[in-house]
């Protein structure tokens, strides 16, 4: 059975984006047979997730092993997850291990991409008889029925229809009922196609009839029965906005037209009210214009002093900048550097930007954007770095330092764009004028020829998964420590580091990553990892190691945890 269930994909209908992963978990694994258990399942990445369907997830395990309901689906948001859960029961005693299930997807691409669950042991132990006797009395999750078949036909009919009618309710098949055009037979047409599990049918009838006879209670069951069909959701409902337009929804096309035309009408009438409002308005202030014929001098007044305000502003600037000397905006030069002439992947260097400005101005607001981002990280702010005199006397050269890392090997040219303020304070006319200037500036640095090698391979682990950190630190804990044989003990492996670990990096024997924090400048400050481990017998949890490269005394090193002692229970009964 196992075998079989391995090549079942479930389609996640509605969800697309590329690079999804996936984690699965029960919020208890050790239980008896016939508990309650909630299997959580987490889609992290990005995608759109708005129209997301629960899969049927029965068809996808042992139904020896387990009884999934999969009409308990619900999705919800975890931090930056999308998230299903189901309620499942353990069918015997015993070691069981929930599959890991694989999902498909849409990528954005347009292909089809799959994402897989880590599987997860249980340790069900002996229940009461009843308990498991009770669980085969629980129904399946079905999907919602459509509506029963009408045998009136509601309208008269010759004999031959009528013979011909009763004929195809004996023997009803869509294709019987689509020689009526009443909406008895309309309806019996969309549930017999339902029934042959042809939605898009039943949905093009559906709407048909809608249209023409307004939306009924037995159109909204065919409605909801056909989306359940179409995304395998027992939990369908109709759409939002089918829920919200339904007080005109209910009527058919006539009456439809009638109230676009009606509502068309009311608002053509309050248009025309609002029309006769405002030219009453504007009589009563003509009147009152011409009754207070000292508004005119009023208003020239106010005219009056906005013209001296003006001018006076006018002045005022005239003043300040210097009359109307015009002055040329300030440029700035870059260029860029590295303060190491050997660079490899994982160690941090700075890149140094020099600005060559004239003394009396500074520069603030600075912005610099890379040519090339990929495998960049800055790993802090920038610092000011002490000034250099210039080839022009009147300039100066102002360093800034961008501590930065690499995290994959690159050989190319980089450069950067540089924006940002120059203001300064200028004296002319003898010195009785003084006023400040500020303009923007922007400058690209000339290309740097840039390598950054690879990490050395003397002495690098066959294990080596990338890790670059000045020290690691990883530390173990444990959900249980008293077990019997075969509980499952939950560890959670807390990995610290001091430098790069990569996006994609699963600890050793960990079913998958649970959280990971970042500081603000985006550097990773710890990574939490969950691993499910069944006691065999061994008076130990299982030993972790992970090899690292420590760029500060530049050889390999390892971080390791693991190792708790387990005290082993006899057996309950």
């Amino acid at each position: 059975m196992s075998g079989l269930l391995l090549f079942c994909v479930l389609e996640l209908l509605g969800v697309q984006g590329n690079a999804l992963r996936a984690r699965a978990f029960f919020d208890a694994n050790n239980v008896k047979v016939g508990d309650p258990l909630v299997l959580t399942i987490d889609f992290i990445g990005d995608a759109d997730f708005h129209a997301l369907h629960p899969p049927a997830l029965a068809k996808a395990v042992d139904r020896a092993d387990w009884k999934v309901d999969d009409a308990s689906a619900k999705t919800d948001t975890f931090r930056d997850a999308r998230r299903l859960t189901y309620r499942v029961r353990p069918r015997r005693a015993g070691l069981l291990r929930f599959p890991a299930l694989a999902f498909a997807y849409q990528g954005t691409d347009g292909a089809t991409r799959t994402v897989r669950a880590n599987e997860i042991p249980v340790h069900a132990k002996a229940g009461a008889d009843v308990v498991v006797a009770g669980m085969d009395d629980v129904s399946e999750s079905r999907l919602p029925a459509p509506p029963a078949l009408v045998t009136d036909a509601g309208v008269a009919l010759a004999d031959d229809a009528l013979f011909a009618w009763r004929r195809a309710c004996a023997n009803p098949t869509a294709e019987a009922f689509a020689a009526f055009d009443f909406p008895a037979a309309r309806l019996n047409e969309a549930t017999c196609a339902l029934r042959a599990g042809n939605w898009a049918h039943a949905q093009k009838v559906y709407a048909r009839l809608e249209w023409r006879t307004g939306q009924t209670p037995a159109i909204e069951q065919g409605l909801v029965a056909a989306r359940a069909l179409r995304f395998d959701n027992p939990d369908a409902e109709l759409p939002v906005w089918r829920q919200v337009l339904r007080p005109l929804l209910r009527y058919g096309w006539q009456g439809r037209v009638g109230l676009v035309f009606g509502g068309l009408a009311a608002v053509v009438l309050l248009f025309w009210l609002l029309g006769r409002g405002i030219r009453a308005l504007a009589c009563l202030g003509f009147a009152l214009l011409v009754a207070l014929p000292a508004s005119a001098d009023i208003f020239q007044q106010m005219e009056e002093q906005m013209r001296r305000m003006q001018q006076q502003m006018s002045q005022s600037m005239s003043f300040s900048f210097g009359g109307e000397e015009a002055r040329e905006p300030v440029t700035v030069a870059a260029t860029l550097a590295t303060d190491k002439s050997e660079l490899r992947v994982g160690e941090p260097f700075a890149f140094v930007v020099s600005l060559e400005a004239p003394k009396n101005v500074t520069i603030g607001q600075i912005s610099m954007t890379p040519s090339e981002r990929f495998g960049l990280t800055v790993t802090g702010r920038a610092e000011n770095l002490e000034d250099l005199p210039a080839k022009n006397p009147s300039n100066v050269i102002r360093r800034l330092s961008v501590p930065v890392r690499y995290d994959v090997p690159f050989r190319g040219a980089l450069a950067f764009t540089i924006r940002g303020q120059v203001t300064g304070r200028e004296t002319r006319r003898g010195g009785r004028f003084s006023f400040t200037f500020s303009n923007s500036f922007a400058c690209e640095t000339p290309p740097l020829a840039l390598e950054v090698k690879p990490l050395s391979a003397d002495g690098q682990p066959a294990d080596f998964a990338g890790l670059v950190s000045e020290g690691l630190r990883l530390h173990e804990t444990c959900d249980i420590l008293k077990v019997e044989t075969n509980d499952v003990v939950t560890i959670t492996y807390r990995l610290v580091p001091n430098g790069y670990v990569p996006g994609d990096f699963l600890l050793p024997g960990a079913a998958f990553e649970w959280t990971r924090q970042t500081d603000r400048d985006s550097r990773v400050t710890e990574i939490e990892y969950r691993r499910f481990f069944v006691a065999d017998g061994a008076a130990t949890t299982p030993k972790v190691s992970v090899p690292y490269y420590d760029p500060r005394t530049k050889t390999y090193k390892r971080a390791e945890a693991g190792g708790t002692p387990l005290v082993y229970a006899p057996p309950s009964r």
